[in-house]
């Protein structure tokens, strides 16, 4: 149930008997010598397309971008400013208003996102805009914090995750063959939020926050997002039983 693999028919013959689509949105950023820069649109991805199968309903193409200023000084990382992804999302989801959608939700996997997509939900009912627009955060779903707690304790840490680093290795196991796994030391440093790219690095010398991504491993990944999408299907199914 993929968007971009429809012809248009076929989304008009959908319209006829469904109005909702997710929108997976992450963001393209560091995430430590350990995880992928793709880390948290693929997150978002996987979690996002895996419900839409069970519950038979449309994705469309992933927000790849996301706002990620504080991440800059690591090469790689590519930052929309929170003004872009505002327009962006507002651009999109007018668009799929326009073809009848009601239902958007928006499947994020990066924490910088939020703040701006929040904006655009509510500058999209400002403008009148028909339906219902929600924003759900897969990492923020019931029961993954606490099958993150379970597998990581203290550990997984609030970037470059123990969890999102799993969930990316049992998406693409192939590309983790041959990426460091040696162990260090979780530093937990005093600091206040937000950072600039100068600030972040510098504290934050390898790019991790608190985490060990190290533990991470591709049977966590499965039993992660197994979580995230069983808790995705509840919460959809609620929402188009109201």
């Amino acid at each position: 149930m993929l968007l971009e693999n429809l012809s248009y028919p076929e989304v008009e013959l959908y319209l006829k008997e469904k109005d909702i689509i997710l929108v997976p949105v992450g963001s393209v950023e560091q995430h430590s010598p350990y995880g992928l820069i793709g880390t948290d649109f693929i997150s978002a991805e996987h979690v996002a397309r895996q419900a839409g199968e069970v519950m038979d309903i449309l994705v469309a193409p992933t927000l790849c971008y996301g706002v990620s200023p504080h991440h800059m000084a690591f090469p790689g990382t590519v930052s929309l400013s929170p003004d872009t992804l505002i327009a962006v999302v507002c651009d999109v989801a007018q668009s799929l208003v326009t073809h009848g959608f009601r239902k958007i939700i928006f499947i994020n996997g990066h924490g910088g996102n939020i703040a701006p997509i929040q904006v655009a939900l509510i500058q999209l009912k400002a403008k009148g805009a028909p339906g219902i627009f929600q924003l759900t955060s897969w990492y923020a779903l019931p029961g993954v914090s606490e099958i993150c707690t379970e597998l990581y304790q203290d550990n997984d840490g609030k970037h470059a995750t123990a969890s999102e680093v799993a969930v990316t290795m049992s998406n693409r196991p192939r590309i983790f063959k041959n990426s460091t796994t040696k162990p260090t030391t979780v530093e937990r440093p005093n600091y206040n939020w937000p950072l600039s790219a100068e600030e972040f690095r510098k504290t934050f010398p390898d790019g991790r926050m608190l985490s060990a991504p190290w533990l991470a491993t591709e049977a966590h990944g499965q039993q992660i997002s197994n979580v995230a999408v069983k808790a995705l299907v509840s919460e959809l199914s609620s929402m188009l039983a109201a």
